[in-house]
């Protein structure tokens, strides 16, 4: 019999979606007082992958990931998101959200997001939040599952340099990197 562990500590992101910088460097501003600095921003990229978010924030949107220094454990998800969607709320304007947050983390094997929304992929955490590995890291990269998000995949690089400051992290904490 299996005795019960803490898991090791993970890596927290964030992808954000925006047209407003400004709106983007507060919502930074509010998540780096919340759970410590960030330490890493991917470059900015144009949202092309899909239209999903279009009717709601408008076309044009910009796709930015970061990730913070500080590490978690991976049940620090919930509360994410619970901050994350009080954020979007807070931002919004005539009801319409200015922002999109996604709250998730790296460890060695996987990318994981969190969801309010229930699906076969996802596993309940608590409070309300649902879990989900977007991606797997296998053979040197992150690899696709079937409901992977394409934007998440095209830019699979930007998650790699986050998990190799991740590794760097468990290794000066004495830590297995794998």
């Amino acid at each position: 019999m299996g005795e019960p562990t803490l898991p090791k500590p993970v890596k927290p992101i964030f992808g954000a979606l925006y047209h407003d910088r400004a709106l983007l460097a507060k919502a930074v501003q509010l998540i780096e007082t919340h759970f410590g600095p960030a330490d890493y921003f991917s470059p900015e990229h144009p949202f092309v992958e899909s239209d999903y978010y279009d009717e709601e924030m408008g076309e044009g949107l910009t796709r930015r990931f970061f990730s913070l220094q500080r590490l978690a454990q991976p049940d620090a998800l919930i509360h994410m998101k619970h901050l994350s969607n009080l954020w979007e709320t807070q931002f919004a304007e005539d009801g319409r959200r200015r922002l999109n947050l996604d709250p998730g983390y790296v460890r060695g094997s996987h990318l994981a997001l969190a969801s309010t929304k229930d699906f076969s992929h996802r596993v309940y955490i608590g409070r309300g939040i649902y879990a989900e590995v977007t991606m797997r890291y296998e053979n040197g990269d992150f690899t696709t599952l079937p409901w992977t998000y394409p934007d998440y995949y095209n830019h699979r690089d930007d998650f790699e340099a986050i998990r190799r400051i991740y590794k760097e992290q468990l290794k000066k904490e004495g830590l297995p990197s794998s």
